[in-house]
């Protein structure tokens, strides 16, 4: 994946001084910037999709969040029992 993470940027820099060579023809400029602009996401995603440090830093529930949880579905069915008896 190192290779990937080093070879990509070099192999994208070079496709994109081809295509801003190539735009200055001028008629091919919205093609080639959107095409560019998928090129640059897709690679995004590999490098940096769901296997992420972030995503799964993000995914990660806490401890104290479940403690949180639990507590207000306990105080929302104490509540709902209270209401349904009086």
């Amino acid at each position: 994946m190192r290779r990937v993470a080093i070879g990509a940027p070099v192999v994208v820099g070079v496709a994109l001084v081809v295509v801003l060579g190539i735009a200055v023809h001028g008629a091919l400029t919205p093609l080639l910037a959107v095409a560019a602009l998928v090129v640059l996401i897709a690679g995004g995603n590999l490098l940096y999709g769901k296997n992420s440090h972030g995503a799964a830093a993000e995914a990660r529930t806490r401890p104290a969040q479940e403690a949180q949880n639990r507590a207000i579905d306990e105080a929302r069915r104490k509540a709902a029992e209270e209401a349904a008896e009086g």
